[in-house]
């Protein structure tokens, strides 16, 4: 029996960050039981293994294996016809001898997953642990950033979240089945990151990439910005800049005006009717203070929203 972790997206570093709302896959391969070999038997392909489980299996339970012949390679759910000692026959069709490979046998299996608190693995941070039973053959993947999701929504009250542009927890998984009584295991190197903002990440890379936002035409959208408090003798604007493939200046105009000294708030919705240069691929916007001459440099200098 065995549950091997095939893809740890912390990988090997005490500490890896991660954009936050994007997947954090944790990759497991299930392997039940070895198979010595598979060979004819009375109806089918008869599966040999170490061990008995004739007190587990039953005629008309679902098995799956896999095993490789000379020419052909058994990777097939069947159902169980008969168990002895050792032996199990199934309804797959035998074709030729295989030799090696696993079967999967456990009932009402998944693997569980929690996400703990960085200074005692007795404190999940959600209110339910992440289940996944992956596919017949043994491949699991479970996402954890729904971890990020609900507790950037409840805040700083969630144990674990030092700071409302990131987090920090660990994880720890088990096997579960008809009739296991497994313990949870901690990960090692497991320490996980989630940013929710920054402008540059100092000590640590950044593991999975933040996407740039994509405009729809003809879908319904709004940008909305909000100001405490006007700067006297200037104008704050709100404006957008189209830029071509290589982010070149294409057009540019204000989207709407707070005036000096005053308080505000200002939406802008995309219209069904609304266009875009043929050329634009990019959109910036940017919410800056106008002076007479020019605009104050505007805090990124990088592509809001792809065009599409």
């Amino acid at each position: 029996m065995s549950l091997t972790l095939v893809t740890n997206p912390v990988g090997s570093s005490a500490q890896k960050l991660f954009a936050g709302f994007l997947p954090i896959d944790f990759v497991f391969k299930r392997e039940d039981i070895a198979i010595t070999s598979v060979t004819a038997g009375t109806g089918g392909a008869k599966i040999s293994h170490a061990g008995d489980l004739s007190a587990y299996l039953l005629p008309g339970d679902s098995v799956y294996f896999y095993s490789v012949g000379t020419n052909y390679t058994y990777n097939k759910t069947a159902t169980v016809l008969s168990v002895t000692a050792g032996e199990v026959t199934t309804d797959a069709d035998y074709i030729e001898t295989g030799t090696g490979g696993y079967m999967n046998y456990f009932k009402n299996y998944y693997v569980e997953l929690q996400c703990v608190h960085k200074a005692n693995s007795d404190i999940n941070l959600l209110p339910f642990s992440i289940e996944s039973d992956g596919d017949n053959a043994g491949n699991i993947t479970i996402d954890v950033s729904i971890m990020n999701d609900l507790n950037n929504q409840r805040g700083a009250i969630v144990q674990g979240q030092d700071t409302g542009s990131f987090q920090e927890f660990e994880v720890k998984y088990r096997q579960v089945y008809e009739g296991s009584a497994e313990a949870f295991t901690l990960l090692d190197e497991k320490l996980v990151i989630v940013l929710y903002a920054t402008e540059a990440p100092e000590g640590g890379v950044i593991l999975n990439q933040f996407d740039l936002p994509t405009i729809y035409l003809g879908y319904p959208a709004a940008l909305a910005v909000a100001n405490s408090g006007g700067i006297v003798g200037n104008n704050t604007e709100m404006v957008y800049e189209e830029l071509d493939i290589n982010q070149q200046l294409v057009t540019s105009g204000t989207l709407g005006t707070i005036a000096q000294d005053l308080n505000g708030f200002l939406v802008w919705e995309w219209l069904e009717t609304a266009t875009v240069n043929n050329n634009t691929k990019y959109i910036n916007f940017d919410f800056r203070t106008a002076s007479v001459f020019d605009f104050l440099d505007p805090d990124f200098a990088y592509p809001d929203f792809l065009t599409q």
